[in-house]
């Protein structure tokens, strides 16, 4: 995944390019030419070249990448002075690492129009988002949980909760909506309200390798978000973590239960009984097993057919594209809530002498606040439509050297 680097780490990789005489990969004129930095300065980056001067054009944006200590750094840069020999670019405002790219990516010819939909129904529920999002495809087979039998999986719900737990529930969010605390950090998050111990408190790490429990960190940021003074906040977990201690709260765990990028609900089971061991990482992983089946199981079973679709066929605006993928700009908040790292996808790239169908997966995504960046990976394709769109892009044949980037996408008969 590609990381936008902070300024003081921005520096550092130019110099250091600069220092060990890196070769760079610049784009210009439908092809690459290889640069080498000569001076890193405030406002400017000045670089030795072989380019021809009339590919330098004064004010024309480029693309750069190159490689340092196993990573792959790309930028884009304005032509500042053109010269034969050395040339000088703006400082690159914004620089990414651990790039994956497979072929460079260009600004997209003038006759391309692209469009994308998502794999599989999407719908537009009135249910509270989330930036955690629920299975795609059925979950994983379970020993427990089957999510064909929607009435023993609430059977085997009842009876895992009450093995460790005295109260139990589930709550839907299709009547009301988050109001605790724990409930909305839950379901804006989609990771689980956990307290082990209600003497322990809130836990102040998260040991799964992906996130998954809210720590008392998230706390402290969602009440200094609200306008709370940093030592108000911890006050504020203080009390949080005392009004449990006097409902007589032994441990407690909220699961939120996520369908595609919204909450729908939660599983909650919460022990007030003394002599049951605390909840331990086992139980969490045991109700978010559960979670997940039973959001596929409500769709299967038809919870969410009645509920209106989203469109299935969306223009973009291409920032730029390769044969490998390509990156596109959008405005509209609700693909921008819906839109994650991993979401499959459908792409059409329509030029005048040919369509392209690849399918391809969400794998950057940059959320402004008026704005998103999304970047397309695609992993899938006809052999001559990916043939057309390298000849299309980079304005030559496509090679048997070519061929040794084209792993990871699959390249299939129709």
């Amino acid at each position: 995944m590609a990381v936008l680097v902070k300024n003081i780490e921005r520096e550092f990789l130019l110099s250091t390019a600069m220092r060990e005489r890196s070769p760079i990969t610049m784009s210009a004129g439908g092809g690459e030419w290889t640069v080498r930095i000569l001076a890193v300065e405030k406002d400017k980056l000045s670089f030795g070249h072989e380019l021809p001067l009339d590919l330098q054009r004064k004010g024309a944006s480029f693309d750069f990448r190159y490689n340092v200590r196993g990573q792959t750094i790309a930028f884009k840069a304005t032509m500042l002075e053109p010269g034969e020999r050395r040339f000088a670019t703006s400082m690159p405002e914004k620089l990414y690492k651990n790039l994956s790219r497979r072929f460079v990516r260009l600004p997209p010819p003038g006759d391309l129009a692209a469009s994308f939909a998502f794999a599989g129904e999407r719908y537009d529920l009135d249910f509270p988002s989330s930036s955690g999002s629920g299975p795609s495809r059925e979950p994983e087979p379970s020993p427990y949980f089957d999510p064909s039998d929607l009435r023993g999986l609430m059977a085997e719900f009842e009876r895992k909760a009450l093995a460790v737990a005295s109260d139990r529930g589930i709550v839907m969010f299709k009547d009301r909506k988050p109001e605790t605390v724990p409930e909305r950090l839950a379901a804006a998050t989609g990771r689980c309200f956990y307290l082990p111990t209600a003497l322990g408190g809130l836990p102040r790490s998260d040991p799964f390798a992906e996130r998954t429990i809210l720590t008392r960190d998230d706390f402290k940021q969602h009440f200094i978000d609200s306008g709370m003074e940093e030592d108000f906040a911890e006050d504020e977990i203080v009390r949080l973590e005392r009004s449990k201690r006097s409902a007589n709260v032994l441990s407690e765990l909220i699961v939120p239960i996520l369908f595609q990028d919204y909450a729908i609900g939660y599983a909650a089971v919460v022990n007030r009984q003394a002599g049951k061991p605390p909840f331990d990482l086992r139980t969490v992983e045991t109700f978010l097993a559960f979670a997940r089946v039973f959001s596929w199981s409500l769709k299967l079973h038809g919870y969410f057919k009645d509920a209106p679709r989203l469109d299935d066929d969306y223009r973009t605006q291409v920032v730029d594209v390769s044969a490998g993928g390509l990156l596109f700009a959008c405005g509209d908040q609700r693909l921008i809530q819906a839109l994650k790292e991993g979401t499959a996808v459908s792409v059409r790239l329509r030029a005048k002498k040919r369509t392209v169908e690849a399918s391809g997966t969400i794998r950057r995504h940059y959320a402004g606040t008026k704005e998103g960046y999304f970047g397309i990976e695609f992993h899938m394709m006809a052999p001559e439509d990916f043939r057309f769109l390298f000849e299309y892009l980079y304005g030559r044949p496509f090679t048997d050297d070519d061929a040794d980037s084209v792993e990871g996408i699959r390249i299939v008969n129709p």
